[in-house]
């Protein structure tokens, strides 16, 4: 027999047997209580591990979204912008000034998306975000060069804008890579406030260095000039025969590349002051090859 003694004094006897029985009850309760609390706690990881990813797709979900839906508004806001502005071969100077007195000209691109207003500011980081009634979206506005005048009245004026794979906004100049592409667009018509009308007759299209100085606006002479248009066109993806002289005045427009890399697309374009490529006798020619070439990087910078 065994002794136990209770609270207040109370003794009980019982059986050895019994008693080993009951302290091995309890042991084997205390195992499976600590073995619950740990499959608890790995559980609970578990689940929170799974959670974890449930939020992070939902978010990459829901960015994406939020993009997309940025990009829509962006769009049918352009495309409304040039339905009230440009719904014609002139363009309201006046309506665009009073939602914009930063506007500098109308760009566009026959065929294409390219249809939109060119700003200047300042800043060259703000139209990166900001539409042309200054509201943030993801397109941004075409803007010239804060380094630039903003009258295309200097040797090089250069425009930023993005380009995205559906085609909106500069998307249509990732083609220029396509010398086809280029014969069935040589031009782009450029409408200024003062009412005048440019053709910018296109003359190559480069892989240049992402950094901003491999694009320059100013130049020390002539001959830095004319080299600059040499190594222009010696990277081109076509070919043209389109001259450029130490007088004359180019326009660049700038985007990413359509593979991602950190350089940039540089599609440049002579101002034609009068007319069009064909009636200044410079139409352009097809290369033998009808495949984009892949330049090298402009050594500039």
């Amino acid at each position: 027999m065994c002794k136990i003694v209770l609270h207040d004094h109370v003794t009980i006897f019982i059986p050895i047997a019994m008693r080993n029985r009951l302290v091995y009850t309890a042991l084997m309760k205390r195992k499976k209580r600590r073995y619950r609390s740990k499959a608890d706690i790995i559980t609970g990881v578990l689940y929170g591990i799974l959670a974890l990813f449930a939020l992070a797709a939902l978010y990459g979900i829901g960015r994406g979204a939020y993009a997309l839906m940025g990009a829509t508004v962006g769009n049918h806001y352009y495309a409304s912008l040039a339905e009230r502005a440009a719904p014609s071969d002139t363009v309201d100077f006046a309506l665009l000034a009073k939602e914009n007195p930063e506007v500098r000209g109308w760009v566009r691109l026959a065929n294409t998306s390219i249809d939109l207003p060119l700003v200047k500011t300042t800043d060259n980081d703000f139209y990166l975000n900001h539409r042309f009634d200054e509201k943030k979206n993801k397109l941004g506005t075409p803007f010239i060069d804060a380094g630039n005048v903003g009258d295309f009245s200097d040797r090089h004026t250069v425009i930023y804008g993005h380009a995205l794979s559906s085609g909106a906004m500069f998307g249509s100049l990732w083609e220029y890579e396509n010398p086809n592409y280029f014969m069935r667009h040589p031009e782009i018509q450029l409408f200024l406030p003062d009412g005048t009308t440019k053709t910018l007759a296109v003359f190559a299209c480069s892989r240049v260095d992402g950094v901003r100085g491999a694009i320059p606006i100013a130049f020390s002479g002539e001959g830095a000039f004319l080299s600059f248009i040499d190594n222009l066109n010696e990277t081109s993806a076509f070919s043209s025969n389109i001259k450029i002289t130490s007088s004359d005045r180019i326009v660049s427009f700038c985007v990413a590349l359509p593979d991602g890399g950190a350089g940039r697309l540089l599609i440049s374009c002579k101002i034609l002051e009068n007319g069009s490529v064909t009636t200044h006798g410079e139409l352009t020619e097809l290369l033998p090859d009808e495949t984009a070439q892949q330049p090298e990087e402009l050594p500039l910078g």
